[in-house]
């Protein structure tokens, strides 16, 4: 063993005898507190929280409190309860690779989430369906359960959800890739979800997501044979899992890393690793893991041409295989007494052999003295000539990075040249300001994009007697948005001056139709469900009169030191949305001195503050109340500095774009 694998184990076993120091003490904390419980309600809560804490590692504990929740819950008819408990038991069954029997659970949360309309639990419930048939079973056809669910993450905005989700379609798409034949389409979307889910992870500090996601990263390009890139990952995986509790998690970040050694040839290090995965996997029963290193073994020991073990270790790996295909899992009192009298029989024989080696190293303890000091000679040696050749690698790997660095920083270059070259185009589509304070004098447009790009747009433009002024807000925002943006811009151009239509409404409904059938989604097969929300103004001749329609973007007047709001439809633009999706049209009349707002959803999402939360949209309200009596440019720079100020050190999380205008 060199002195890089003893660090690894010792390190390891130090981490996992700190797990099982605080495991148990928080188990039966939880257990004095249900014992204590007079509430019926809290009870239930507190036996799921236990069955989750046990299910992947105590199977027949974690079954048994979270069928006592769900028998209290049934009882009180808690409704949430026995979502939670269906929610448990499934857990438990899939952590055990029975994985029929969690989906029948999971199927039975998904119902009764649906039936009280719980959204957040229904998305979950979708999340697990979808992750069993999908990446479990490699089901690809029904990937719908994971758009579904991902569709209503979005709409109720749950971080935390979003961050579930995102894993599971970049883990879907990692599947399809190793399946099949290594379709770079897959290997692509499943960058874009994993970037995304480590965008959420760290923007809400969920760090056993964020290890998952590595982890999960560090599988992908172990299928991609870049092992340089996958053992990276693993290791940011490890540094995080190392500072949790959660063991299972942890070793199959060791698992993986054992895989990347293996493929680089160095299979006794991975043999280590695959021995410490093996005995968690058999003390804790965790058998879909087992499967995978049982067959790991197999293969580095056929490398090493220990062909003898390598067959017993395929015996096993074959067996456990068919096992766990079968989807069934049962306690065998008979296979358990079994197994309990071969492990008391291997240890009698374990320690009978340490005993004969240890009297025969007493009896050769006199010949191995005399070539005990040869031997430390020859280490002096050894370790001579490797810090001589670590000396050369090491001026070689020096050398290498930075070419690497040159290489990158080429690259990085190129990358930036032609984002601001796709400014430069986004800014000749954007209409010129002057054609809005030509038309109002007192008027205004605040546009602060995320990235160089946006995917906020902003356009006006008078048309014979009338005015119309546009902002809208595209899904993503970057490259991606302002893709999204000139596909809106040409489309509204189209409405107003190709097919003459007028009224608001209709160039909405128009907008919708169009953009599904350039981004093709029509098909119920299309994964491309990019859309915008917008809203829409068109003042009459002597602006007395302003026609509004709105997808999911308000219209504020602000008249006397009163804000009066028109709703919008709550309903996007393309996407999700029907083919005859209609917008309504609102008549406003106006009154000179009125003040219209209108604007994107990145200025109240922006997080900020003393606390780091959202500034919210009831603050933007106020803020445009209290300077609405301003003239346009005093009001422009109240609301640069105030979204400054909140900001702060704040990474900005969406484009920005305010747009206001006095009669």
């Amino acid at each position: 063993m060199n002195k890089h694998s003893f660090i690894f184990l010792f390190s390891f076993f130090l981490i996992m005898g700190g797990f099982h120091a605080q495991s148990p003490q928080y188990i039966q904390e939880l257990k004095n507190q249900i014992s204590k419980s007079k509430d019926d309600t809290t009870k239930v809560k507190k036996l799921i929280n236990l069955s989750n804490n046990l299910s992947n590692f105590e199977f027949k504990d974690a079954i048994k409190y979270a069928n006592e929740a769900l028998a209290i819950s049934s009882k009180i008819n808690y409704l949430k309860g026995k979502t939670g408990s269906y929610n448990s038991l499934a857990d438990a069954y899939w952590y055990h690779s029975d994985y029929e029997k969690a989906q029948q659970y999971y199927f039975k949360a998904y119902r009764i989430s649906d039936s009280i309309n719980d959204k957040k639990a229904v998305a979950f419930a979708l999340y697990n369906i979808g992750w069993i048939l999908c990446i479990q079973q490699h089901n690809y056809k029904e990937d719908k359960y994971l758009y579904q669910s991902l569709q209503m993450y979005q709409q109720i905005k749950d971080t935390s959800g979003l961050l579930k989700i995102y894993n599971a379609l970049a883990s879907y798409y990692a599947d399809r890739f190793k399946q099949e034949k290594k379709n770079k389409q897959y290997f692509d979307s499943a960058i874009v979800y994993f970037n995304k889910g480590i965008e959420d992870a760290q923007l809400i500090g969920a760090n056993k997501d964020l290890g998952r996601i590595y982890g999960n990263l560090g599988e992908l390009f172990y299928t991609e044979q870049d092992y340089r890139i996958a053992t990276y990952y693993n290791e940011k995986c490890l540094e995080i899992y190392q500072k949790t509790t959660d063991s299972a998690s942890l070793i199959v970040c060791i698992l993986d890393m054992g895989l990347c050694e293996m493929a680089t040839n160095h299979t006794k290090e991975a043999i280590l690793k695959f021995n410490v995965v093996s005995n968690y996997n058999t003390s804790h029963e965790i058998k879909d893991v087992q499967v995978l290193t049982l067959q790991s073994m197999a293969q580095a020991y056929y490398q090493l041409k220990n062909y003898k073990e390598s067959y017993n270790y395929y015996q096993k790996y074959m067996a456990l295989k068919e096992e766990v295909d079968k989807e069934a899992y049962s306690v065998n009192i008979g296979n358990l007494q079994s197994n309990y009298n071969l492990e008391k029989s291997e240890a009698n024989n374990e320690q009978l052999k340490q005993a004969n080696e240890i009297q025969e190293l007493k009896n050769k303890k006199n010949k191995y003295f005399i070539f005990g000091l040869l031997a430390i000679a020859l280490i002096v040696l050894f370790v001579a000539m490797l810090l001589f050749k670590q000396n050369k690698q090491k001026q070689l790997i020096n050398t290498q990075l930075h070419n690497q660095n040159q290489i990158i920083a080429e690259k990085k270059h190129e990358i930036d040249s032609s984002i601001q070259y796709a400014k430069g185009i986004q800014q000749a589509i954007l209409p010129k300001l002057e054609e809005l304070t030509t038309q109002f004098n007192q008027s205004f447009v605040y546009y602060k994009p995320k990235d160089v790009v946006s995917g906020d747009f902003y356009w006006f433009a008078k048309v014979e007697t009338d005015f119309y002024c546009i902002v809208a807000d595209c899904t993503g925002h970057g490259v991606p948005g302002a893709l999204m943006s000139i596909i809106g811009i040409e489309k509204i151009v189209q409405a107003i001056f190709g097919k003459k239509i007028i009224e608001p409404g209709n160039i909405l409904s128009f907008l919708n139709v169009q953009i599904k059938q350039v981004l093709k989604q029509h098909s119920d097969e299309s994964k491309q469900k990019d859309g915008m929300d917008l809203s829409l103004i068109k003042f009459n001749h002597d602006c007395t009169e302003v026609e509004f329609s709105g997808a999911n973007r308000p219209l504020i007047i602000i008249r006397n030191n009163t804000l009066i709001e028109y709703k919008a439809d709550k309903t996007a633009i393309a996407g999700f949305t029907s083919d005859n999706q209609v917008f309504d049209t609102t008549k406003i009349s106006l009154q000179k001195n009125d003040m219209l707002y209108m604007f994107t959803d990145g200025y109240a999402d922006q997080f900020g503050g003393e606390e780091g939360k959202k500034f919210m949209t009831k603050n933007l309200k106020n803020l445009l109340i209290s300077i609405s009596e301003l003239p346009a440019y005093q009001q422009q720079e109240h609301i640069q500095q105030a979204f400054s100020n909140w900001k702060k050190n704040y990474e900005q999380v969406d484009d920005v774009l305010v747009i206001g205008i006095k009669l």
